[in-house]
């Protein structure tokens, strides 16, 4: 009787909640000229490359449609600045599919009835890959592939909707060759991967951050992690790593930054390492930069973490598991440190002695980290990124 009663509230506020959408938000989709589709505005390296893509758009009248519920609102004022930001979570989590199926076709209705809407745009959400299908053939259609985790489940889906985009985006050769073999695999028309397009992340580089590295302490070692706590992160071998390395070298100071980190507080705090919170203050993250001599990546997968690229502009030295694209810019012992990606005791043992190593040998540390903020320079500017999205859109 309770989860009638439960299922009946849920369809009324779910219903509410859609009427208030439709009556405020259609005419904002109508009136654009790109719909984007993101799941959040939470601090994380895809949402900042979600943000600069349409930044790189400016003056163009955008709209961004979030898809699920963000665990903080750190983003969200720079999209509203730069786009008409509309969500839809609350709708969607009444779980009705009556409402639902009101709010697709809605969408979809304000877009092909559109006389402005060019193109769509989707990335890191399933609801995109759903409503992808109810556009008309002159809308044009694209998506973004930041990265492909190993035995994922949205590969069907990837092969189903190739037929419907004019372009999907990837980040690296490493994620391109990744979709191609899914395309492989799935036995898809392989004419598809003339659609897959190369457009590398870019960050802003300030002159007056980048600083001369021999004036950087090289007396005090700093090693930090940003990012999330998830199991594909492995934070727990940083952890680990930290422990080893403070016995050995109790001057060598750890630091931790990110989401979902609250909850292993203790076991952070048992490690050594130091918690800074989620940083979502450009300048305070800037000031630490400046301090870390490394920036560690345990990864099991990545495409190419915006932290590597955003630390690397202050002679950061990034010493990561060889996973993704991170060889595509990272070159071992040239301008950071590449660790064979294993399991366990030993992935930390091969943490453990490159530290060790480094720390014994500072004139290393030194060149290592002048070679990454050149790399940075050459490599890493955001008027590519920018430059390649405009004319993307442009060819739309």
């Amino acid at each position: 009787m309770k989860r009638r009663i439960k299922g009946v509230l849920d369809f009324f506020l779910g219903s509410l909640i859609y009427f208030k959408f439709y009556v405020i938000h259609c005419n904002k989709i109508k009136n654009s000229e790109f719909i984007f589709f993101f799941p959040y505005y939470h601090t994380g390296g895809a949402e900042r490359v979600h943000l600069n893509i349409i930044q790189s758009l400016q003056p163009k009248k955008c709209c961004v449609i979030f898809t699920h519920l963000s665990a903080t609102n750190n983003f969200q004022e720079q999209f509203k600045r730069v786009a008409i930001v509309i969500e839809i979570n609350a709708i969607r989590n009444k779980k009705s599919d009556f409402v639902n199926n009101l709010l697709l076709k809605s969408i979809s209705k304000a877009i092909n009835n559109s006389k402005s809407v060019k193109a769509v745009f989707g990335c890191n959400t399933n609801y995109y890959y759903t409503i992808l299908h109810f556009f008309k053939k002159t809308i044009k259609k694209i998506d973004l592939i930041h990265a492909i985790e190993p035995n994922n489940e949205r590969k069907g889906m990837l092969i189903d909707s190739a037929t419907l985009l004019d372009y999907r985006i990837v980040i690296n050769e490493n994620a391109k060759n990744d979709v191609i073999n899914i395309y492989k695999e799935g036995h898809a028309d392989l004419s598809l991967v003339d659609r897959i397009k190369i457009i590398e992340n870019g960050v802003y580089i300030d002159k007056n951050d980048l600083i001369d590295i021999k004036l950087k302490d090289y007396e005090k070692i700093n090693i930090g992690f940003l990012g999330r706590w998830s199991e594909e992160k492995r934070p727990e071998i940083f952890l680990e790593v930290a422990k080893r390395i403070k016995n050995r070298f109790p001057n060598v100071e750890f630091f931790m930054a990110g989401t979902g980190m609250k909850s292993n507080l203790s076991k952070i705090n048992d490690s050594g390492v130091k918690f800074l919170g989620e940083i979502s203050d450009e300048n305070e993250l800037k000031n630490l930069y400046k301090k870390l001599n490394f920036i560690m990546i345990t990864s099991v997968y990545e495409g190419f973490p915006m932290v590597i690229m955003e630390s690397m502009i202050h002679g950061v030295i990034p010493i990561c598991t060889d996973v993704g694209g991170i060889h595509e810019h990272i070159v071992h012992m040239k301008n950071g440190i590449l660790i064979q990606n294993t399991d366990g005791v030993n992935l930390i043992e091969s943490f453990e002695n490159q530290f060790t190593y480094l720390i014994e040998n500072k004139d290393v540390i030194e060149t290592l980290s002048q070679e990454a903020l050149n790399y940075s320079v050459r490599n890493f500017s955001i008027d590519k990124f920018n430059s390649s999205y405009k004319n993307l859109f442009r060819s739309v």
